[in-house]
């Protein structure tokens, strides 16, 4: 028989996670009402930059940044974002398998987030770069410091090719893990029509050498405020979801409680009626 103290004890061990998921939930909350409305302040400027770019990229004729057919990728520079903390439902997990499923032997990675850095760790990828400091109050700054030393790499042909695995956000409750290919970069031709008043001085060539920067920027910065709000998102579903099943194991195990505590006393009471009737017989 199930112990009463145990149970109660059990029950108040419920209460108090319950307690800290329900607070874990208002935080992840109030964060993402934050970075939703960031991501929506900055929404046309990342739709804006590249849509100019790829327009840059549509009349380029030659740069070491478009893609060739005949230069093999023989290695590739993934950028893994992922978050620094967990309870966030399948937000990682969800990451480490694209990293599973795509991951060459002489590939390497720069891993954002404490979790990146984990797994890398335990599955024996090698690391370029390691970044654990970023927050919701991520700039554009801090995303050219990463921006710059990706393109630099690029340009020494450190790797071939540069990919990012991240966590695109569709809404609250949707969201899911994708790969954007950086560099190089595909030539998209049919952009070139849609342009036709704009000109490219002293021509598209040296433009998209000296924008490349900014779009590479713009790429770096948005995945990650995307991954950000994401992250948050899943977390308070998480954390919805726990605290629930919280609220429905204490009120089972308060049940169960309430039945085990009836049926010892309906005991004690038995055996007082039959030392009772013992003693009447004596």
């Amino acid at each position: 028989m199930i112990n009463l103290s145990a149970l109660k004890g059990r029950i108040a061990l419920v209460k108090d996670i319950q307690k800290i998921t329900g607070a874990m939930e208002l935080v992840a909350t109030a964060k993402l009402k934050r970075l939703s409305k960031r991501i929506g302040d900055i929404h046309q400027y990342l739709a804006g930059v590249y849509d100019v770019f790829n327009f840059i990229i549509s009349n380029t004729e030659d740069s070491i940044y478009l893609k060739k057919i005949d230069v093999p990728i023989k290695k590739t520079l993934w950028v893994v974002i992922t978050s620094n903390l967990g309870l966030c439902g399948g937000y990682n997990s969800n990451i480490f398998k694209l990293v599973t499923e795509n991951l060459s032997l002489n590939d390497e990675v720069v891993a954002i987030g404490s979790k990146a850095i984990n797994f890398c760790n335990s599955k024996k990828i090698k690391i370029k770069k390691e970044l654990t400091d970023l927050d919701v109050n991520f700039s554009a700054d801090e995303a050219s410091y990463i921006a710059s030393d990706i393109l630099t790499w690029f340009t020494q042909k450190e790797t071939d090719a540069v990919k990012i695995i991240y966590t695109k956000f569709i809404n609250n409750a949707t969201f899911e893990p994708s790969i954007i290919d950086v560099f190089p970069i595909v030539k998209k031709e049919e952009h070139a029509s849609h342009r036709e008043d704009i000109i490219l001085e002293p021509d598209a060539d040296i433009v998209m050498e000296t924008s490349v920067s900014l779009y590479l920027n713009t790429i770096i910065f948005g995945t990650i405020l995307e991954s950000m709000v994401s992250e948050q998102a899943s977390r308070r579903v998480a954390m919805e979801a726990a605290t629930k099943n919280g609220k429905d194991l204490s009120k089972s195990l308060s049940i169960l409680y309430n039945r085990r505590r009836q049926e010892n006393i309906t005991q004690e009471i038995s055996e007082i009626v039959a030392g009772a009737d013992a003693q009447g017989d004596n």
